[in-house]
C-alpha cells in the first residue's frame, strides 16, 4: 500500500487521482448486490477524458457534501473517543507505489492503535440527513450504497477492516466495523477485469480524443 500524503481537494490530490479508477465510483463498476454494473463502456470514457482534462473532476460540491466537510472533523474526533483509536487523515492510497497504478481510493482516515506506524483498518464517514442518519441506526445497518466503496477501499488497501460511521449531530453515531467477506473478493475480482477492460478501451480512445486517430 502505497499512501500519498496530499490534501483531498488539493491540485496534488486531483492530479494523482486523474484517469484512476477510484473506489467512490466502484458502483459503476459492481453494485451492491454483486452484479456487474451496466456503466462499463461509460466509466472508461470518463476516466480517459479525465487524464486530458483533470481540471474537471474538481469536486463542485453541493448542500450533502459541504454538510459532511464541515461535520467530518467533528465526526472523526468522537470515533477516536469512542474506539480510543486514532483516525488519521491522509490524501489518497493506491496498492503499490508505482505511477502506471490505475486503481485508489480516499480514505477519510486509516486507522491506527495508539502510537502504532501500521494501520489497522480505514474510515468512511457519512454525515447524512437525520432522517437517513436515523434509519440506518434503527436497523444498524451501513446503507448498501455505500457497500462497494467500503468494500473496494479494502481491496485497493489489503486491510481486511473497514470502519463506516454515520453521524448527525444531536443523534446517536452509528459505527460499525466491516469485515473482509466474499463480497470483498468478488468485487476484487470484478475490479481487476473493470481495469483489463479499461487499458483495452484506453488504447482504442485516446488516440480519437487526441486526435490521432487514423
Amino acid at each position: 500500500m502505497k499512501i500519498w500524503d496530499y490534501t483531498q481537494q488539493s491540485e496534488e490530490w486531483f492530479r494523482v487521482r486523474a484517469a484512476r479508477v477510484t473506489a467512490s465510483s466502484f458502483s459503476r463498476i459492481i453494485t451492491p448486490t454483486g452484479k456487474r454494473s451496466s456503466q462499463w463502456e461509460d466509466y472508461a470514457i470518463e476516466l480517459c477524458a479525465e487524464s486530458l482534462r483533470p481540471d474537471e473532476i474538481k469536486w463542485e460540491g453541493n448542500h450533502h457534501t459541504d454538510r459532511g466537510n464541515e461535520l467530518e472533523p467533528e465526526a472523526r474526533k468522537l470515533f477516536e473517543k469512542t474506539m480510543n483509536l486514532e483516525a488519521r487523515q491522509v490524501g489518497f492510497v493506491t496498492p503499490n507505489d508505482s505511477a502506471e497504478c490505475p486503481a485508489g481510493c480516499s480514505p477519510d482516515s486509516l486507522v491506527y492503535q495508539p502510537g502504532d506506524q501500521d494501520p489497522i483498518a480505514g474510515l468512511e464517514i457519512k454525515c447524512p440527513l437525520a432522517k437517513h442518519h436515523s434509519k440506518a441506526l434503527i436497523h444498524g445497518e451501513m446503507p448498501s450504497e455505500h457497500k462497494p466503496q467500503v468494500h473496494g477501499s479494502m481491496a485497493i488497501t489489503g486491510l481486511d477492516h473497514w470502519y463506516f460511521m454515520s453521524y448527525c449531530s444531536g443523534i446517536q453515531p452509528l459505527i460499525l466495523r466491516i469485515d473482509r467477506e466474499e463480497y470483498t473478493e468478488k468485487l476484487t475480482d470484478e475490479l481487476a477485469e473493470f481495469i483489463d477492460y479499461y487499458r483495452v478501451q484506453r488504447r482504442k480512445i485516446m488516440p480519437i480524443l487526441e486526435g490521432r486517430a487514423a
